[in-house]
């Protein structure tokens, strides 16, 4: 898998760290999970990562299917719209391997949504 083309202006936006914001599906906010954090980074070598936990107090007690933690690399399909994160390692034995992305950028946001389902995924970008 080769690097994303870095002169474009959608991988020079989603190069860096982003900080979970929350979850939407149909529009409400995800119900399975409490004050979770989070990261996901896209480096310039065309390699990602991503981590999503409940918090400190819910951890210990979580099922696992609340951890979400994947690396691997990326692409872009820009007349798409879409970014996809071709896993090569999942805590998940059930994820999906590419997993591609609508992406949107509101401001100092990253709003990723699953093609096949009514779900956003928001992130903040870290500074």
């Amino acid at each position: 898998m080769s690097a994303p083309d870095l002169d474009s202006d959608v991988a020079r936006r989603l190069i860096g760290a982003w900080r979970y914001a929350g979850t939407t599906v149909d529009g409400a906010p995800r119900a399975d999970r409490t004050n979770p954090r989070g990261i996901i980074i896209y480096d310039r070598s065309g390699h990602m990562a991503v981590q999503i936990m409940p918090g400190r107090e819910q951890a210990r007690t979580a099922p696992p299917s609340a951890f979400i933690c994947y690396f691997g690399t990326w692409s872009l399909d820009e007349r798409a719209g879409t970014v996809t994160h071709h896993r090569e390692g999942d805590l998940r034995t059930d994820g999906e391997i590419d997993a591609v992305r609508k992406y949107e950028f509101v401001g100092d946001r990253l709003i990723l949504r699953p093609v096949d389902r009514a779900q956003e995924i928001m992130w903040e970008r870290i500074r």
